[in-house]
């Protein structure tokens, strides 16, 4: 696999970081995962360090500097905070059509 630069590498980051929901991430036990109509990403841990893959008309370019130790955690708290946000929103949901059936007539 070719290298990633940092300086893309850390670009494309801050990029996904910016709109996260615009990437459709997910954790797993393999890492985190996340692609647009463009590119997909992986960030895993390997041993010690995390690897950064990003993949792009078929091709997989990888960093694995151990700056991305941190970004995993960013990303498992911005999935975090976007699942809640979903969680709230069918509440919320659920809560006005509870409200509009108890609202009508039988």
């Amino acid at each position: 696999m070719p290298d990633l630069k940092i300086q893309e590498a850390k670009l494309l980051f801050n990029k996904i970081r910016s709109n996260p929901k615009s990437y459709d991430l997910k954790t797993s036990t393999e890492g985190i995962t996340g692609n647009d109509e463009k590119i997909s990403f992986r960030i895993y841990r390997n041993g010690e360090r995390s690897v950064f893959e990003v993949t792009i008309d078929g091709l997989t370019f990888t960093n694995s500097t151990g700056e991305w130790n941190n970004a995993m955690i960013m990303l498992e708290n911005i999935i975090k905070k976007i699942d809640k946000e979903t969680e709230n929103i069918k509440v919320q949901q659920a809560l006005d059509k509870l409200k509009q059936y108890l609202s009508e007539e039988n």
